[in-house]
């Protein structure tokens, strides 16, 4: 199993691998995971017309190739997981979701971009747990089904990345320390980065060899400053 996977290694951790390949090329060959916490591509029409055609980030989103949604299938496989999922994609996750015990998250924010052409604002992001009995953790205060805050400024040159406290929460409920969590499209390394402030494993996936260097420079900034503390 790990001589198929070292030559798509990126970067290591003592707590976890990035390794540069489409998840589907990784994943058949992966040791069994705790969680699986992911925020695949968003299926969405990013350049059709109104007034987000017009929009920087909308057109980040279709220029990488992101606007086409992702293989559910994948979800088939793993009995916890949280998904991230575009309003066209909610029903088919959650259909996913019912054959075990499940919720639907929201990210609401109070500064959405103002695009409101004959539209609501896009100001809530959605999220599906999906859990197996006794696999939600976490104290009275991480159970809200809703968080409540600002879009902050990315400074990581990717169109969709999350902020790391909507990852925090995920981590929190839906694992334990030193449990093993994938990311198949882990992008600037979030995921990765909350699991080494939470002691947690991880195995990262990402197809663009860009993120890939963003995302070690941010797990190795982060071990740096854990050890500071």
């Amino acid at each position: 199993m790990g001589d198929n996977l070292k030559k798509y290694e990126y970067y290591r951790t003592d707590l976890g691998v990035l390794y540069h390949a489409d998840c589907l090329t990784i994943m058949p060959h992966l040791e069994p995971v705790d969680l699986v916490l992911t925020d695949p591509p968003y299926e969405m029409c990013a350049k059709g017309g109104g007034i987000g055609n017009k929009r920087a980030y909308m057109h980040g989103i279709a220029d990488s190739g992101l606007e086409f949604g992702f293989n559910t299938s994948m979800l088939d496989s793993f009995d916890n997981w949280f998904c991230f999922c575009s309003k066209k994609q909610i029903v088919e996750i959650i259909q996913k979701a019912e054959r075990r015990n499940w919720m639907l998250l929201t990210w609401n924010k109070t500064n959405p971009t103002p695009l409101t052409n004959n539209n609501y604002l896009p100001d809530t992001e959605y999220i599906i747990h999906s859990y197996e009995s006794g696999r939600l953790f976490g104290k009275y205060k991480d159970k809200s089904r809703y968080c409540i805050n600002p879009i902050w400024k990315n400074r990581h040159d990717h169109p969709t990345v999350k902020p790391a406290f909507i990852i925090m929460k995920c981590v929190v409920l839906g694992s334990q320390e030193g449990e093993l969590i994938l990311d198949p499209f882990i992008g600037t390394g979030t995921t990765a980065v909350v699991c080494e402030r939470l002691n947690r494993r991880w195995i990262g996936i990402e197809i663009e060899e860009r993120y890939c260097q963003i995302a070690a420079k941010r797990i190795e900034n982060e071990r740096s400053q854990l050890k500071l503390w």
